[in-house]
């Protein structure tokens, strides 16, 4: 029967360490055909062919009939019949895997077989100046308030993609066009397509052959995949000499379930956590764990646990977490500690800033370093923080007219906001930003949403700048807004004064119609400048430029430098993919 096979060009390739047993190939046939009904269709085991063309082969082939329930229907007794099938294909030092209502038949083989290199994969055909047509990106952002992929389509990528949206993702999956042969790769899965004919088993195995030894001869030759970042195993990171220096765990998912009734946190006696216990639990892990070695320390308290690590897996263990219990809908319970770390929900940062880990994956960026003369550049010391003392100095009296000399809202508003026709208080509610300014006199208009954080120190860690530019970066879109969307703002907020003062929400404007115009002024300049500013006069560009000077020297700084450098360098990118400008107001 295996000559009356007709088969798509749709494979997984792997490096065949050792050649596969029979006993392992038909432990793993049984196991997967626990379901199977009645006799199996087909079932062979380590069978010797050669091609017409000569190419020498090992064929396991297994295909049994199942019974299941349509996915469009849910309890009933109804069954639909199903033929499934795996095609294993040794080819000298390479296995091939073809297979249909089959899952995951790699991992019965972990003992024989090893990825291909992951860069090699990705450049397949790289040497062959290929059209990149299609491409689905992941985000290498250790931000959860960034788009995590997304994927272009062209009649040719190759140079329209931006390098800064390139060197920040990973592709997990890409059609290329090599000639009149269209392939599409993904690299996670060791997978390729060809599209193409069906073939008979006789034309697929020379496919395979050719397929496997172009893998095996390609070079990192690929313009377009050289711009991209790359995954790298944990365990390679840590044997090139660096180490774990903090991590940033984001328990929003728990907490908002938490603040909304979905779900109550138990201590390990049963008790349930009040209010203020909940509170503190989740703004201290708000802040980075410093890690040293297997000691974790956040805010200055050293925690009891260990951090420890795997091959590609980062896995943290802490009494406190592993004793408080999530209980969602009465039912579904599950420890905070259990969550953490099946979930992984955490990125950390290395003493490198080239390498970074977020939801179980390593990442390598190359060109971070050489971007830190442009993560300069975006710093504006040139405004006055001195004297400030809060951020909008609440509580506010009745009769304020402004918001107090003192506070950093005033300063914004009486510096950077000054050459502006229109400025908007935002701030409370369903924010965009703290202040919107809009100048719509020059030649060249512009709008800037100006997000403003204070801090009573001066702090360079992660923590402060993570809250402002979270609160950017989830209202990113907002610059590309439609003007009715401004006018219902309005319309609710904008046209009363702020909370219960004397403060007028819009400066420069007597009604919508003001607006209106301003906005139509910004949005019919083709040339017209959209802004994210973030006030953070916690922030000194002296201090920043000598740490961050050190990293492009290849010196190491301290850890929370480069969180700095990575949430900076999310920004801008971020920034840039929705042509915005990226300002971060500082002190000298």
């Amino acid at each position: 029967m295996i000559s009356d096979l007709s088969l798509s060009k749709n494979v997984q390739f792997y490096k065949l360490n050792k050649a596969l047993t029979k006993k392992s190939i038909e432990d793993t046939f049984k196991e997967i055909s626990k379901e199977r009904v009645g006799n199996y269709l087909l079932n062979e085991a380590k069978i010797s062919y050669i091609t017409a063309s000569g190419n020498q082969v090992i064929y396991s082939i297994v295909s049994y009939k199942i019974e299941a329930e349509p996915s469009f229907l849910s309890g009933t007794s109804v069954n639909e019949q199903k033929y499934a099938y795996l095609l294993l294909i040794e080819c000298d030092d390479a296995l091939a895997i073809l297979k249909k209502y089959v899952d995951s038949p790699e991992k019965h083989f972990s003992s024989f077989i090893d990825e291909f290199d992951y860069e090699k994969f990705c450049h397949f055909h790289g040497d062959k100046n290929p059209e990149y047509e299609r491409v689905t990106m992941r985000n290498m952002s250790i931000s959860n308030a960034v788009i995590r992929s997304r994927s272009l389509e062209a009649k040719s990528l190759n140079g329209i993609i931006p390098s800064n949206s390139s060197s920040r993702s990973i592709p997990s999956n890409f059609r290329m066009k090599v000639g009149e042969d269209s392939y599409t790769l993904t690299p996670s899965t060791s997978r390729v397509s060809h599209r193409d004919k069906k073939l008979a088993f006789d034309g697929l195995v020379d496919w395979v052959v050719e397929i496997k030894d172009e893998i095996k001869i390609t070079t990192n030759q690929s313009e377009f995949i050289s711009n991209f970042a790359s995954p790298i195993c944990l365990k390679d990171i840590i044997d090139l000499g660096h180490k774990v220096v903090a991590i940033l765990i984001d328990l929003t998912e728990i907490e908002t379930k938490v603040l909304n009734g979905r779900a109550v946190l138990s201590k390990a006696d049963g008790s349930q956590l009040d209010r203020g216990e909940i509170n503190k639990i989740f703004n201290q892990l708000k802040s980075p764990v410093l890690v040293d070695g297997n000691l974790m320390k956040v805010k200055g308290k050293t925690l009891t646990g260990t951090v420890s690590y795997s091959k590609n897996l980062i896995t943290i263990r802490n009494q406190l977490l592993d004793n408080i219990s999530v209980t969602e809908n009465g039912t579904d319970v599950y420890t905070i500690g259990k969550y953490i770390n099946k979930e992984k929900p955490f990125s950390a940062v290395f003493d490198s800033p080239n390498y970074s880990y977020y939801s179980k994956s390593c990442f390598e960026d190359k060109h971070l370093i050489n971007n830190i003369q442009s993560i300069l550049n975006i710093f504006d010391d040139s405004y006055n923080f001195n004297g400030i003392a809060s951020e909008k100095e609440k509580p506010h009296s009745a009769d304020l007219t402004r918001f107090p000399v003192t506070s950093l809202f005033r300063v914004v508003e009486d510096q950077y906001c000054a050459p502006h026709n229109i400025v908007i208080c935002d701030d409370m509610n369903d924010e965009w930003s703290d202040h919107i300014a809009i100048d719509s006199n020059s030649a060249i208009p512009s709008i800037s949403f100006i997000h403003s954080k204070f801090t009573k120190k001066d702090t360079y860690g992660a923590s402060a700048f993570h809250d402002v530019v979270a609160q950017a970066l989830k209202n990113i879109g907002r610059t590309q807004a439609e003007k009715q969307l401004f006018k219902n703002k309005y319309d609710n907020e904008w046209h009363n004064n702020y909370e219960n003062t004397n403060i007028s929400r819009v400066t420069g404007a007597q009604n919508w119609q003001d607006i209106e115009v301003a906005l139509d002024a910004v949005s019919q300049n083709p040339n017209s400048i959209k802004k994210i500013v973030l006030a953070t006069p916690f922030l000194s560009k002296a201090k920043l430029t000598v740490e961050l000077n050190k990293l492009a020297l290849g010196q190491k700084c301290k850890p929370h430098y480069v969180q700095l450098v990575w949430l900076i360098n999310t920004f801008i990118s971020s920034c840039k993919d929705f042509g915005v400008q990226a300002h971060i107001l500082c002190k000298p």
